[in-house]
């Protein structure tokens, strides 16, 4: 006795429908949760140093906002809500007891886990600046969190998986 496989136009529709859901998922996954920058690219002692961003999801929980100096050290920390529009903004003022080092400061954005973040760098130089900071918009030089590899999409990814091995195994099959 022979065995064919066949694979009628319905089946086809349906290995069609399930490839559309699993890659239109990991699409919805992979959006940019939260995003940062600054107005200037450096600032000087007493300078006002303005945050922005938007969010792509209303989590009703604040954002935390980090400024590091080039060790690492924490040198402001802050909180601050999304508008209802998805946009945020904060400003902090440069130097003070904390910022000790001139360099390169990194800001840190945190919305609601570690798989929402995202980061910024800015040139910081000790004493109060004579010249006007470059005034050049700096956004997201340091890559976010790559959200398509969190546990949603790793969850989307193996039920896919797993119906479309489910569904090879129950295949029709037509005897001669």
């Amino acid at each position: 006795m022979m065995k064919v496989n066949v694979l009628t136009m319905n089946s086809k529709i349906h290995l069609v429908a399930i490839a559309f859901l699993t890659v239109s998922f990991l699409a919805v996954s992979a959006q940019t949760p939260i995003t940062v920058s600054t107005d200037k690219t450096s600032y000087a002692d007493g300078n006002t140093i303005s945050i922005s961003g938007t969010v792509a999801d209303q989590l009703n929980v604040p954002i935390s906002i980090v400024i590091r100096d080039s060790s690492h050290n924490m040198v402001y920390i802050a909180q601050t809500n999304p508008g209802s529009d998805g946009t945020y903004s904060t400003q902090a003022i440069a130097g003070g007891s904390t910022w000790k080092t001139a360099g390169t400061y990194e800001i840190d954005v945190t919305y609601g886990g570690a798989d929402k973040t995202a980061k910024t760098t800015f040139e910081y130089t000790q004493g109060v600046s004579s010249q006007p900071s470059n005034t050049e918009n700096q956004t997201n030089t340091t890559a976010p969190a790559i959200p398509e590899f969190g546990p949603l999409s790793v969850a989307v990814f193996a039920i896919s998986f797993a119906v479309i091995i489910m569904y090879a195994k129950m295949r029709p099959t037509f005897k001669i």
